[in-house]
């Protein structure tokens, strides 16, 4: 009787998460489509996010694992998703190139067609390494981690190589008691420099300690925190003016393998903040309105400095988010097996 019931459990988890996979899919054929239209009108920001999808679909059709007659199908889904998402990011550049060369030429390489890779081992984060308190300003501004990551994509002015190490980076990016964009902008600086294998960097000394402290226990350190971050959104009710932050931090911890970040509940969230149109939008009249900026952000948070919108308040940046967020989730599904709710 046990192994009857053992089978007819795991038989309702695979179905329901070919469910999942099935709805994932059709929401970010959706956000694809509205890409598709609007590519010309992209930042670099949102162009990156939707690289960031191909790479993460990509990676799920090499390791996939859903079988049976009814796999079929979301399988040649993802295939065609892939080729339309390649297609119009190299559109979306050639845009880029022509009304953001600056820009562009500091963070051409994450936009290189096989930049982002993944692991296929998945961790968890640790409830013990919550910060028992967080910093009520920013760390340091956008413009500052901007610098970080062209030092170590060798992009930086005149200091034209990798895995550049400076003091001022080595701090800002091993402060803790960071919050918001300033924690996810952390993580971002270490996963740059994996990827980059830049080891001069990856086993880097805290300031404030003797003792080095490793990428993964970094990475662990902030994603359990972002993890805390979420749960609190959660707990207020997915306010609007957090979303951004909500999807930011679910696609960069788990695309580097945190799988706990792959709630159900969070993903149904996440499926029904689309438009029709298939992107992801912002409230009130504009991003740049300064009564929205007060009413949407506390002292000290800021906004998205890299965001466009677009008709009826679509975010660039929120979709590019969202559809990282969602095709980590697939990918999460596609390559799992008998997957269960973390």
């Amino acid at each position: 009787m046990n192994s009857v019931l053992i089978i007819i459990t795991v038989l309702s988890c695979v179905s329901a998460n070919e469910r999942k996979v099935n709805h994932i899919i059709s929401t970010l054929e959706r956000a694809v489509l509205f890409f598709e239209v609007n590519y010309d009108r992209f930042n670099l920001d949102g162009v990156t996010g939707y690289r960031v999808l191909q790479a993460l679909l990509e990676d799920t059709l090499k390791r996939w694992t859903l079988s049976g007659p009814e796999a079929d199908s979301p399988y040649t889904k993802v295939e065609d998703l892939v080729k339309k998402v390649g297609f119009t990011v190299e559109m979306a550049i050639k845009e880029l190139k022509l009304h953001q060369p600056a820009y562009f030429n500091a963070f051409e390489p994450i936009l290189q067609v096989n930049f982002w890779t993944f692991r296929p081992e998945w961790t968890q984060t640790d409830r013990k390494l919550v910060y028992p308190k967080w910093r009520v300003k920013e760390c340091f501004e956008e413009e500052d981690s901007d610098i970080c990551m062209f030092q170590i994509l060798g992009t930086w002015k005149d200091y034209r190589v990798n895995c550049l190490d400076t003091a001022k980076c080595t701090k800002l990016m091993t402060t803790l008691y960071c919050s918001d964009y300033s924690l996810s902008h952390q993580l971002i600086y270490f996963i740059l420099a994996e990827i980059k294998n830049c080891t001069n960097i990856v086993g880097s000394q805290h300031p404030q300690s003797r003792n080095s402290i490793s990428t993964q226990r970094l990475k662990k350190i902030f994603c359990t925190n972002m993890m805390e971050i979420n749960l609190h959104i959660e707990k207020d009710g997915f306010p609007v003016y957090q979303r951004d932050l909500f999807l930011e931090n679910i696609m960069l911890c788990g695309m580097i393998g945190y799988s706990d970040f792959y709630k159900t509940r969070w993903l149904e969230a996440i499926l029904s903040w689309q438009y029709p149109s298939g992107c992801y939008v912002e409230t009130g009249r504009s991003m740049h309105s300064a009564e929205m900026k007060q009413n949407a952000f506390t002292e000290h948070k800021r906004v998205k400095r890299e965001d466009v919108l677009l008709d009826d308040n679509c975010s660039c940046h929120k979709t590019a988010v969202a559809v990282g967020a969602l095709g980590s989730y697939l990918r999460f599904y596609g390559i799992s097996q008998n997957v269960i709710e973390p």
